[in-house]
């Protein structure tokens, strides 16, 4: 098993929530950092959490790795989590490949999920000979290829050209991602399948999606969220990146969550 070395970032100072606040843990989507992925939604939610994020390898502040399976990215999220912060159990937010970390570890029976806040995510990313595709463009040609096509997907309407400040950033990680644990990203999201696995949860869980997501759509949402017997919420005007796009939904879906595993 290669568990993948991940990087933690922390969103909250230690005097700025009580000791026993609630851990609240995001994880990132494909070609960004958790830092400018949740710039908007962190500072939001740190004001009552304590706040923390993980880089997939290569990207952020984590290491390269040149092969892992998603089974592997969610035990290498639960020893960076464990291992630094000695937590025991957390409310997960995940978007995109983040969100499939997050499945991966309610489908094994993971006692460190809270609650669950999937975003812009499946339990199947269709295609597998599409993601083998682009690992060997990216591994050899590098992730600057995929900036064109990502900024499409990854932002609804006028967004990019209105947000700049907040949409550049992302783009920059992805020119800056190791192209080998990118491939690497790719390659493990071909192999991921929860759709047998993918039943009701007693875990509180919301599944989040963006009205103008081509991949991850309502409808893809929809479906999820019945399997998983969790509530489902649309953004309106959002594509794949719903943190960026509508950090005001996503704080009331994760501060109801909380709530709710009391």
């Amino acid at each position: 098993m290669t568990v993948p070395d991940l990087g933690l970032v922390e969103f909250t100072r230690s005097d700025d929530v009580a000791q026993d606040a609630p851990l609240v843990v995001l994880g990132p989507a494909l070609g960004t950092s958790v830092t400018h992925l949740y710039a908007l939604l962190a500072p939001r939610l740190a004001a009552r959490f304590h706040v923390v994020g993980w880089d997939l390898p290569g990207h952020g502040v984590s290491a390269p790795a040149n092969e892992f399976t998603m089974a592997e990215l969610a035990e290498g999220v639960e020893r960076a989590v464990t291992g630094r912060l000695g937590a025991g159990a957390w409310h997960a937010v995940g978007t995109s490949i983040g969100g499939a970390v997050v499945q991966e570890q309610l489908a094994a029976g993971s006692e460190r999920v809270a609650s669950a806040t999937l975003v812009a995510t499946t339990d199947w990313f269709p295609d597998p000979a599409g993601w083998a595709e682009r690992a060997e463009l990216v591994a050899s040609a590098g992730t600057p290829t995929q900036v064109i096509g990502c900024a499409k997907a990854w932002f609804g309407g006028d967004f990019l050209g209105a947000h700049s400040e907040a949409a550049t950033p992302l783009l920059h990680d992805l020119q800056g991602t190791d192209r080998f644990s990118y491939a690497a990203a790719c390659r493990a999201l071909g192999g991921y399948d929860l759709r047998a696995a993918t039943r009701p949860t007693e875990v509180p869980c919301a599944v989040v999606a963006g009205t103008e997501d081509a991949m991850t759509g309502p409808d893809v949402a929809r479906r999820l969220a019945d399997g998983l017997g969790a509530r489902c919420e649309i953004a309106d005007a959002a594509a794949h990146l719903v943190p960026v796009e509508a950090p005001e939904l996503l704080e009331r879906v994760v501060t109801d969550l909380v709530t709710a595993a009391g």
